[in-house]
């Protein structure tokens, strides 16, 4: 190299305007070359600006826009030869740039040279004082992430749009106010967090974004959801918190949602949430409901947190007890005079809030001890109030009262014996479950080596959890009486097969193999075809049967962690309706972990690219 002495950047100049030289001098001889190495240039936090208004602070340096291209200098200095290789870097080994961090200056205006970084893949811009951005931004066409939050935009150029490669846009905290149609031209985005604006509705366009997991858009002024929002199949978050809603259309086929927050709006109904099977979070605080509809609870059966604080809520409905995942039960500060009985037979409740009402069938003293409490007072006493039907919903069975009275059974269509150690089922409490007809049977964290034949004999059964026993075998009768069957979890147990008759199983949606023995997928799985989540972490399992598992045309989940599987094939990455796949902790080579660590497109598309043309 030539020893030229580089000028130091002047960072004093406090009186007088700094020079282009001074800004350029920002981004230092090191930087340039690190970047050209790894293709990654951050420049955060290091006081930048447009130059316009601060004449103490640097200027955005115009090097970034060609920092691949070699100076005068360099080319001057660059001596290419066979037996010489240059001590700094070799600029025929350069990679562009795909990484550019500008987070925390005080940038207000982006040059349109960003035009010529062409392979950018990841900008981010956030905590800067943007107001615009410019139309070039449009050439980036390999972006696939962009982070605008905590600036001052109040639109996007309508060039933004053309973007298709996006998949997580970020525009927390601006002062946008309308958000035109065309973003539902950004068809790959995952992630689109929106909140901290002026929103006050949505478009229509919005629909079209099928493949979006998470939607944030707490805090705005939303009145509304459109109704196409029910096309976001994928989506696992809906965030509308701490707006002005006031209907919602029902949401039934958002069969992926894991959490919604709509707490802090204007709500004055329920929302119609029916179908949304793999709920486990529902946030409603600080609304308007005056009750809760129990046919908008209807196959949500995983629902584990449930908070309605600060409503206008009066009763409990005895349905409640379908949700028997629930942990978390929120009624603080409504309306409600009585706690039901049923509240006592949720089997995993584990805080039931309920101070800030008028309860008249429970002291005060008790409910400000807590849940364990409370649950231990409903389930042992019958206040004198109370009606003579609850009495005999109350009525403990003739053995023993850890078994639950037909008439409960009856009313909630719940058969539950979580947690009571047993080794067995009394045949007489099986025929009461099947008189009545129940629909789920909860036995879990039980000692059952075996499944009784008297329980054949409930042929309503749709979900069946069997989790933490001692179960080696199923019986063959499960496949041929369950017919209505749409869960089955059979997770931590000692099985190392399943019946045939499991291809039965024509509506069986969800399967929980984990934590089991199984040394290889069982051949009848494959003829569910209905089947949705198939979960076999932590087993044996050493083989994956590409072309048998093309035969499960809904498959959405499937998790394979910690097994023993050695090998991955290619030909996996051609299952594209898979939403979520997980292969981490097993023995194979490839894919490394960081690419197991992106989202499962990124992995289906890197498997695809190693299959053979």
């Amino acid at each position: 190299m030539s020893g030229v002495r580089r000028k130091k950047a002047n960072h004093l100049a406090v009186f007088k305007q700094r020079t282009k030289n001074e800004d350029n001098d920002e981004l230092s001889r090191s930087l340039i070359i690190g970047a050209r190495k790894t293709g990654r240039l951050n420049l955060s936090s290091k006081g930048l600006s447009t130059g316009i208004y601060l004449l103490r602070a640097p200027a955005l340096p115009d090097k970034i826009w060609s920092i691949n291209e070699l100076t005068e200098e360099e080319l001057r200095d660059l001596h290419v030869e066979f037996d010489y290789e240059p001590l700094e870097e070799r600029w025929w080994e350069q990679e562009p740039l795909k990484m550019l961090d500008l987070s925390f200056n005080s940038l207000t205006v982006i040059d349109e040279k960003i035009e010529f970084l062409t392979e950018l893949s990841t900008l981010d811009l956030h905590n800067n004082l943007l107001e615009k951005l410019p139309a070039e931004i449009g050439s980036l066409r390999k972006l696939r992430i962009i982070n605008l939050s905590d600036n001052k935009l109040n639109s996007l150029p309508s060039e933004f749009y053309t973007l298709e490669e996006l998949c997580e846009l970020y525009l927390k905290n601006n002062l946008i106010s309308t958000l035109e149609a065309e973003i539902g031209n950004l068809i790959m985005l995952n992630h689109l967090d929106l909140s901290y604006n002026s929103l006050s509705e949505l478009p229509i366009g919005m629909g079209y974004l099928v493949r979006l997991k998470t939607l944030n858009l707490c805090h705005n002024m939303i009145k509304e959801l459109p109704p196409d929002v029910t096309s976001m199949r994928s989506l696992k978050t809906l965030d509308v918190s701490f707006n002005q809603l006031e209907t919602i259309p029902p949401l039934g086929e958002l069969r992926k949602v894991e959490r919604i927050m709509f707490q802090s709006n204007n709500l004055q109904e329920f929302p119609d949430i029916s179908g949304c099977s793999a709920l486990t979070v529902l946030h409603l605080d600080n609304n308007n409901i005056p009750e809760i509809n129990p046919q908008y609870l209807e196959a949500t059966g995983h629902l584990k947190k449930l908070t309605l604080q600060g409503n206008k809520i009066e009763v409990i409905p005895e349905e409640i007890v379908k949700l028997i995942n629930l942990k978390v039960f929120d009624l603080s500060h409504n309306n409600i005079s009585l706690i039901p009985f049923c509240i006592g037979i949720l089997p995993n409740l584990k805080q039931f809030i309920i101070e800030g009402n008028n309860i008249k069938n429970v002291r005060g003293d008790i409910i400000r001890c807590g849940t364990p409490r409370i649950l231990t007072h409903i389930r042992q006493t019958v206040d004198n109030n109370t009606s003579i039907n609850t009495k005999e919903l109350l009525q403990p069975s003739a053995s023993n009262s850890i078994y639950p009275d037909k008439y409960v059974m009856k009313n909630t269509k719940l058969f539950s014996l979580a947690g009571q150690n047993l080794l067995e089922i009394p045949e007489e409490v099986l025929e009461d479950a099947a008189n009545v007809s129940v629909t789920i049977i909860d036995l879990s964290r039980n000692k059952l080596s075996k499944l009784a034949d008297k329980m054949s004999t409930i042929t309503t059964v749709t979900d069946l959890k069997l989790t933490s026993n001692h179960l080696a075998s199923l019986p063959e009768w499960i496949g041929e009486k369950y017919k209505c069957l749409q869960v089955l979890d059979l997770s931590k147990n000692h099985l190392q097969s399943l019946p045939s008759s499991i291809s039965c199983l024509k509506y069986l949606r969800d399967i929980d193999l984990s934590f089991n023995r199984f040394t290889e997928l069982p051949e009848a799985i494959y003829d569910v075809e209905s089947l949705e989540n198939l979960i076999v972490n932590d087993n044996s399992i050493a083989k994956i049967d590409v072309p048998l598992l093309k035969k499960l045309k809904r498959l959405a989940v499937l998790n394979l962690t910690n097994n023993n599987i050695a090998h991955v094939p290619p030909e996996l990455g051609n299952l594209k309706n898979l939403r979520n796949l997980s292969l981490s902790g097993n023995c194979f080579k490839y894919p490394r972990q960081a690419i197991l660590m992106k989202d499962t497109e990124e992995i289906l598309s890197y498997l695809r690219n190693l299959i053979p043309q």
